[in-house]
């Protein structure tokens, strides 16, 4: 059908202005009827219009998200009636499917924009979000155009991974010292002196660091690390220590840049270093971990304290955790290692230190070494919405984490029941993967306290609603006692408490004993179990000694002491500590705060400490308004006594958890040259399944030019060269993939060759890998060379409609959900472009054409040929306006 007859004669009587005109959209006119009619349409004419047609006047978006909800399914592939229903191109009525569902799912995200949304109605708006985002993604995939590419993913020239950080050998400290390379640190001044091990071919070599040796020569960076270098190089080592320079830029305009000196330590793949406290040179540590605000969401820091034993309060350093802007990451543990290195563990809903949440949330952990520099971050991985609740490390250096997850993990030795499951995880000193424990009741249950034996044995203590582990449910909310040995098998469990609710309280090692506590109605309880039979020794405490009806934390300490916060019979407040000796179950001391209930509590060395909230209210005092302050307040005692031996306070955000450790020896010279204590580690790990969330049986999915769907599974141990030859097996002569690598950072890049295109697919269920490798789903094509303007080639590749849609949404508030809303709205403008670029209704085939001759006249450069096509542009334009097409 062409343009009808009125259009075409004003186009062409020269009757109106010729102004310039860059483009015309006839994309809402349709045929003669339609054009010359001045009263509404016809139900007829509406059934040959594109649904977003606005003289079809289409449903409002509350009629929209109305009926979404209401539907069981969000797609509905017949038009009826309604628009679009009598064009019988199918690349159209395929489009105008699609228009219609995200024209569903952007009213319900609207709809959760709204104010005064209650909570209830965003739950039902979010569950039906998230079941038609799945559907329509599925739809889309499934949907095939005629001479045409569709993808729901963006157009990509390339797949190329973000980057996932791979250490070096090297470790460049902190700054030291602002100014030119004879600038002494403070930090070197004073008696420091240090041992340093080196390690190679099994031999370990001590050099002990004593800069009074250096005599009169200035403690400058470079003078200190000839001292060093000159013992390494003689006795034959490649290990070195150098001087680095950096500026950092002036702040205001006109303004003197910093220059600042750090020390370089530089290694080899042949030798380990590590360094160590020089006797009678150590100090205790208090580590803090607690909340912020950071853009309206909840981030965490880390602060290490010194100077403990005096009255100066020293913050040896202060490091943020960060998500993403937007997302919350919320530290929940910590403890250290013998070397001093502190780990924490922290619930994320956004990307950490380069780690991804495969669902809304994960739990992330980080190993900060003494002097606050982190060494590495590691994820869970887990596919569904997870939270850690207990950090512990053992001897050996076994790290175990202990949480909670809503749905199943996806691994070999997962195993789900109904709501929240347990979960129990072990990885050594490095964050590298042990194994992985994930069992669920019938009921809810979820692992609360985590403990790691001397020989590498995990035992876990948690709650469920039934039976666990084979263990009879007595009732109500029972108490479990789980214990792993180092394979991840279980060895015992046990249930503890009565037929009501009973809650867990804490657990303990000592003497080959598992000690748990825990309450019931009647009150505390504590009992030991043998660690390897899971057989209960001597008679149920019920903590009588102590006068404590309610236990809320345990903590204990390497010479046998256990320590118990919680409350009295006479107090709501847990404002009540007593330390115990475990073997003889004897009272050490009571002791209670001023009425502020312990939030944290920690030991190490021959001290215990814990924290409160201590809130501090400033009146208004002239135009000064009144302020409130809160902040932790950390007291250390006598293990063995209960005397005050320091207080502190460190910031705290309100109703944000807290954790606090203990260090009991730090090395004081360490610490002030900048120089991590312990074994100098880079985080070094090729396997991407220690270095993200990656799991083995983790999947994506490849399809070259249109074939059939190729399934790449992740390997326990896979790197980023393993990968890239699979993939490499896949593409053939289409495409190649490659790992490449550039200071620290390694990333996958996925090129095709000219003419071909390769699409990644996240995989269906919990199990998809390319948010973990950084790479996103969708279509990469070369871009094909430029030719000449308004010219066609045969074999010119088809169009390709990139829509871009989501494959989730949040709208768990206004600002979320706006965001939502407005992605959707891209979407459909991508959609509608797209039907511009291929459908064939005539008036969009001559609109192709008009815009093909502008072009080629603009490249030729003809000047009379684009004056007059400008002319009869406008003459279009204004010949629309005059028939009510357009406005």
């Amino acid at each position: 059908m062409a343009i009808n007859a009125n259009v075409i004669s004003l186009l062409n009587s020269g009757g109106f202005s010729s102004s310039s005109v860059q483009s015309i959209d006839l994309s809402a006119l349709t045929n003669t009827a339609t054009a010359t009619r001045t009263g509404p349409p016809t139900q007829r004419e509406i059934a040959r219009m594109a649904p977003w047609d606005s003289r079809a006047k289409p449903a409002t978006l509350s009629q929209l998200a109305t009926d979404a909800l209401r539907a069981s399914r969000l797609v509905n592939t017949s038009l009826g009636s309604g628009a679009g229903s009598a064009v019988t191109d199918p690349n159209d009525k395929s489009l105008f499917v699609i228009h219609n569902g995200v024209q569903k799912l952007q009213a319900l995200a609207d709809a959760a924009a709204k104010d005064g949304v209650s909570a209830e109605t965003r739950k039902r708006l979010q569950d039906r979000l998230t079941k038609g985002i799945e559907e329509l993604n599925d739809h889309i995939n499934a949907t095939k155009l005629d001479g045409a590419y569709l993808i729901g993913g963006r157009r990509l020239a390339r797949h190329e991974g973000e980057g996932i950080p791979k250490g070096l050998l090297q470790y460049d400290t902190k700054p030291l010292v602002n100014g030119d390379l004879t600038a002494i640190p403070q930090g070197f001044l004073g008696d420091r002196r240090f041992t340093l091990k080196v390690t190679k071919a099994g031999v370990t070599t001590n050099f002990d660091i004593n800069l009074s040796e250096m005599g009169t020569t200035d403690r400058n960076l470079g003078n200190v690390t000839n001292f060093i270098n000159s013992k390494l190089e003689t006795a034959g080592f490649e290990s070195r220590f150098s001087r680095v320079e950096t500026t950092v830029p002036a702040t205001t305009k006109g303004g003197t840049a910093t220059v600042q000196q750090r020390l370089r330590i530089t290694t080899n793949s042949l030798e380990t270093l590590s360094f160590e406290a020089a006797v009678s040179d150590t100090k205790r540590a208090l580590y803090v971990a607690g909340g912020k605000t950071v853009d309206n969401a909840t981030q965490s820091v880390v602060s290490k304290m010194t100077g403990l034993e005096g009255t100066d309060e020293l913050a040896s350093f202060t490091s943020d955790i960060s998500a993403v802007k937007g997302s919350t990451v919320g530290a929940r543990a910590s403890v250290v290692g013998s070397d001093g290195s502190l780990y924490v563990i922290a619930d994320a809903t956004g990307k950490v230190n380069g780690q991804t949440p495969k669902d809304k949330s994960d739990v992330v952990w980080m190993k900060y070494d003494t002097t606050g520099q982190i060494v590495w971050t590691r994820a869970l991985g887990s596919a569904a919405p997870a939270q850690g609740f207990s950090l512990a490390i053992g001897a050996d250096g076994t790290l175990a984490v202990a949480g909670s997850v809503s749905g199943r993990a996806d691994t070999a030795t997962s195993t789900t029941g109904n709501g929240l499951d347990s979960f129990v995880a072990a990885f050594d000193s490095e964050g590298r993967d042990k194994w992985y424990h994930q069992q669920g009741a019938t009921g809810s249950d979820n692992a609360t306290h985590v403990q790691v034996g001397a020989d590498g044995s995990v035992f876990v203590m948690g709650t469920t609603t039934n039976s666990y582990g084979g263990a009879t449910a007595l009732g109500g909310k029972d108490v479990y006692l789980q214990a792993f040995d180092t394979a991840g098998s279980v060895r015992f469990t046990q249930t503890l408490g009565t037929t009501g609710d009973d809650t867990p309280a804490g657990l303990a090692l000592a003497n080959g004993q598992a000690v748990a506590v825990w309450n019931e109605s009647g009150g505390a309880r504590m009992r030991k179990f043998d660690t390897v039979t899971g057989t209960a020794s001597g008679a149920t405490n019920n903590l009588a000694a102590s006068t404590l009806s309610a236990v809320t934390m345990v903590t204990s300490d390497s010479a046998g002491r256990i320590f118990l916060a919680g409350r009295t019979a006479t107090s709501s407040t847990a404002n009540k500590l007593v330390g115990m000796e475990i073997s003889s179950e004897t009272v050490l001391f009571q002791t209670q705060t001023s009425g502020e209930a312990i939030r944290a509590l920690t030991a190490a060395g021959d001290q215990v400490a814990y924290a409160t909230e201590a809130v501090t209210v400033t009146p208004a005092n002239g135009s000064t308004p009144a302020s409130t302050t809160r902040e932790s307040s950390i007291v250390g005692l006598d293990a063995d006594t209960g005397v005050q031996a320091f207080s502190r306070t460190a910031p705290q955000l309100v109703d944000a958890p807290i954790s606090i450790a203990l260090a009991p020896t730090v090395s004081q010279s360490l610490d002030s040259m900048g120089i991590p204590q312990g074994t100098l580690s880079f985080g070094i790990s090729d396997a991407l399944t220690d270095r993200t969330g990656l799991r083995s049986g983790d999947q994506f999915s490849v399809i070259v030019n249109g074939g059939s769907e190729k399934k790449i599974t992740i390997a326990q141990g896979e790197t980023m060269r393993t990968l890239a030859a699979k993939l490499n097996r896949v593409l053939m002569r289409d495409g190649t993939a490659e790992a490449r690598s550039l200071k620290g950072i390694e990333s996958l890049v996925i090129t095709p060759k000219a003419g071909d295109r390769i699409e990644l697919k996240a995989t269906d269920g919990v199990a998809d890998a390319l948010t973990q490798l950084g790479l996103e789903p969708g279509v990469a094509i070369p871009r094909p060379a430029p030719k000449k303007p308004g010219t066609k080639s045969v074999s010119d590749p088809p169009p390709i409609i990139a829509l871009e849609m989501p494959l989730e949404g949040d709208v768990s508030d206004k600002a979320k959900a706006k965001a939502l809303a407005d992605s959707f709205d891209g979407v459909l403008r991508r959609l509608r472009i797209g039907y511009r670029e291929i459908s064939s209704d005539p008036t969009q085939v001559e609109l192709r054409k008009q815009n093909a001759a502008k072009a080629a006249q603009k490249s030729g450069g003809n000047t009379a040929g684009v004056a007059y096509y400008n002319r009869q542009a406008a003459l279009g334009q204004d010949a629309l306006r005059r028939l009510g097409v357009v406005a």
